[in-house]
């Protein structure tokens, strides 16, 4: 059974949770069928693939592609915004037989006979590599970088200008990985691997829709479907409206998509038809849990809410949630949707899902993917699949990175990387500022207008006035003009940041700590304890000890003045059972900003930085745990060790300057990942976790 034969049993069996052939994550191998995605989409075409001699060479809208047989070399060359080449594969040896199998609008195919391999080329420049026989292949970059990220071993590489991706099937390989090296990464594919090279942008910017179409973002606890009197006062501050209340818009969000009030949802559409308004629903492939392992995790209510579901990142429900959004869509008739997570540890299915949405939405359907995390934890993304997409909203929860130009620059705007409409999410306080305002446009980055701001009189000022007013196509110079401006600082950029990987990959060169807490008496802090933990602390042995219930908080608040590069914890869980509120540390400062490490009783590291939760790395249990925390000008590394000498990194992140302030508190003990004195809500049984030692070091 082929690929696409294998998607087509299980989405006829979907509906009746029948499962011949059981739900499976899409995977690199498979989207190298030809009946995966025959036919181009939004536009992104091939238009030429020929043999010229001993070359190749295919033309997509956003690449040209040369495959040199008698060097033994691929040339990606961008097309889009700049004209360049980008990066080249390298196999070492001459390819032989080389030879175009297929020449189409939506893919060309291409089969060399020595070294044995496949490559299929798709309209929106993403350049699929598969070896049928163990093979190691090098790629060079062409141009200088201002930022990358990786996950595993795929990596996303930009400057102003452009960008490509390197996304493998096999993450465990060692690729030698190193944005600021000519040579960026060696991948020593087995046979079957599949490699892919992402050309960047795969498509032109629409400016004309950035400009022009605006967002009224609804959520309510209590009703999903605005009155008419609502609705009527949004129009002329948007033109789209997102109904995103998913526990109050379906009976049962995490299983269907059915409406809670099927009448009421037809009013809401055609009450904004009239208004010449569109209206995306909320749904979630990542949230959708019917037919998973799973389902007896879905809500349906807030009666009694604690925490969001777990979610499914690796795509193994997509066809029984394409089904499902299949069915709503041909039943209510949205103009689109908007996507709440999406498949975080699968590339493959990342791609496949945005082509698989975009084909039941339509051509010009609406299709918004909410994106805080993209592929893994950190901040790499795959712009192949969002060039599917409407729009891409990014930062919940990250209020802390918005001062990083970075951040907004080439994780949320992606200008010149995906060409998206790039959103910043800024549902948390302080909300729109006249400075974040024009922070994002300074990055061709956009806003929604939140609902509850449409009636209040000062966001809907910021909204007007330093928002909308600045949405004319003359900001399209001015944006070009800054990123021209920056590319120029590229060189020195890419120096500073291969040196901060430099001095990261090194043992730290700290002197003397400039504090130090060794518990051999209380230190002079203030301690914070929940109110089911009276007795917390006591120090014994040389030890902090604490004696708390499992999902509560207990720690020491210890002021700081002076700046640091990090920081050591020495610790051990012992009997608590606590996980995201067991035994660490946290750093501090006035921002909100912050730092944590700590060891939870399910064997893994946690670290949370800068909002970001991170969880791996497993420690032996009941063991003396070493977890050190430490940052250069614009990066950092989490590192675990089991003798305090030998390190191993669990966990690159960027602060981009953030943390090169004095720190306003050290937190020590069951310090939880918000580093606020809260407790969950089942406490959770009594245990103890001990504290060896806090080092602090300075700048």
């Amino acid at each position: 059974m082929n690929t696409a034969m294998r998607y087509a049993a299980v989405a006829l069996l979907s509906a009746a949770a029948a499962w011949a052939v059981p739900p499976a994550a899409p995977t690199f191998q498979e989207l190298m069928d030809p009946e995966m995605f025959p036919h181009p989409q939004r536009g992104l075409k091939v238009e030429s693939a020929a043999e010229d001699g001993e070359k190749v060479r295919i033309r997509t809208t956003g690449a040209e592609i040369l495959i040199d047989s008698p060097r033994g070399a691929i040339l990606f060359m961008q097309r889009i915004s700049h004209a360049r080449p980008l990066a080249m594969m390298r196999f070492g040896v001459a390819l032989q037989g080389v030879k175009v199998t297929h020449s189409g609008s939506g893919f060309a195919m291409v089969t060399c006979e020595q070294p044995k391999l496949t490559i299929r080329v798709n309209g929106d420049s993403l350049f699929m590599l598969q070896m049928h026989e163990a093979f190691e292949v090098a790629l060079d970059r062409k141009f200088v970088p201002r930022w990358n990220a990786s996950f595993k071993t795929n990596h996303l590489i930009a400057d102003e200008w452009g960008a490509f991706g390197l996304y493998c099937s096999d993450t465990t390989l060692n690729d030698k990985y190193d944005a600021y090296a000519k040579t960026v990464a060696q991948y020593p594919l087995p046979a079957d691997a599949v490699l892919w090279v992402a050309v960047c942008p795969p498509k032109p910017y629409e400016w004309l829709r950035s400009l022009h179409d605006n967002v009224i973002w609804h959520w309510s606890k209590e009703s999903a479907y605005p009155s008419d009197d609502t609705l009527r006062e949004w129009k002329g501050k948007g033109n789209i409206v997102l109904l995103q209340s998913e526990m109050m818009l379906w009976k049962d969000w995490n299983l269907d998509f059915v409406p809670r009030d099927e009448a009421e949802f037809a009013r809401v559409r055609k009450t904004l038809r009239k208004q010449n308004m569109r209206m995306m629903v909320y749904t979630s492939p990542a949230y959708f849990l019917k037919g998973t392992a799973l389902e007896s995790k879905a809500i349906n209510t807030f009666e009694g809410f604690k925490d969001w579901p777990p979610a499914t990142v690796t795509g193994e429900n997509m066809e029984i949630f394409l089904d499902a959004i299949k069915r709503m869509v041909k039943q209510y008739k949205p103009d689109g949707l908007y996507f709440d997570g999406q498949y975080t540890q699968n590339p493959a299915a990342l791609y496949a899902l945005a082509r698989r949405a975009r084909e039941i939405v339509g051509e010009m359907g609406l299709l918004e993917w909410h994106s805080t995390l993209a592929l893994g934890d950190g901040l790499c993304y795959l712009p192949q699949a969002d060039a599917y997409v409407d729009i891409i909203l990014r930062g919940e929860g990250q209020t802390n990175l918005y001062s990083n130009a970075d951040y907004l620059r080439y994780f949320v705007s992606g200008y010149n990387i995906n060409n998206c409409v790039g959103v910043v999410c800024d549902n948390a306080p302080p909300g729109l500022t006249p400075q974040l305002a024009r922070d994002g446009l300074a990055v061709n980055a956009r806003f929604h207008l939140l609902a509850g701001a449409a009636a209040d009189e000062s966001a809907m000022q910021v909204w007007r006035d330093d928002y909308l007013a600045k949405l004319e196509m003359s900001m399209r110079q001015d944006v070009d003009r800054q990123m021209d401006a920056r590319q120029e600082s590229a060189p020195a950029k890419a120096a500073a940041a291969s040196l901060d990987e430099q001095t990261l990959k090194a043992p730290p060169q700290w002197g003397a700590p400039s504090l130090v807490l060794d518990f051999d008496t209380m230190p002079i802090a203030q301690p914070v304890f929940s109110p089911t933990n009276p007795d917390a602390f006591e120090t014994t042995d040389g030890l902090l000890r604490i004696h708390a219930h499992a999902h509560t908080y207990a720690f020491l608040r210890v002021p700081m003045q002076s700046e640091s590069s990090g920081f050591v914890i020495l610790l051990r869980q012992t009997t608590d059972v606590g996980m995201s509120w067991g035994p660490g540390a946290m750093m501090r400062w006035t921002d909100g900003g912050a730092v944590r490490v700590g060891i939870r009783s399910d064997g893994m590291v946690q670290a949370d930085v800068l909002g970001k939760q991170y969880v791996g790395g497993v420690y032996a249990a009941n063991q003396w745990a070493y977890l050190r925390a430490r940052w250069t000008g614009t990066q950092g590394v989490i590192e675990r060790s089991s003798d305090g000498t030998n390190y191993d990194r669990l966990w690159t992140f960027e602060h981009g300057g953030a943390l090169n302030r004095p720190p306003m508190e050290l937190l020590v003990g069951k310090v939880p990942f918000s580093g606020q004195a809260q407790d969950y809500g089942e406490p959770g049984p009594v245990g103890m976790c001990d504290i060896d030692f806090v080092q602090v070091y300075g700048k």
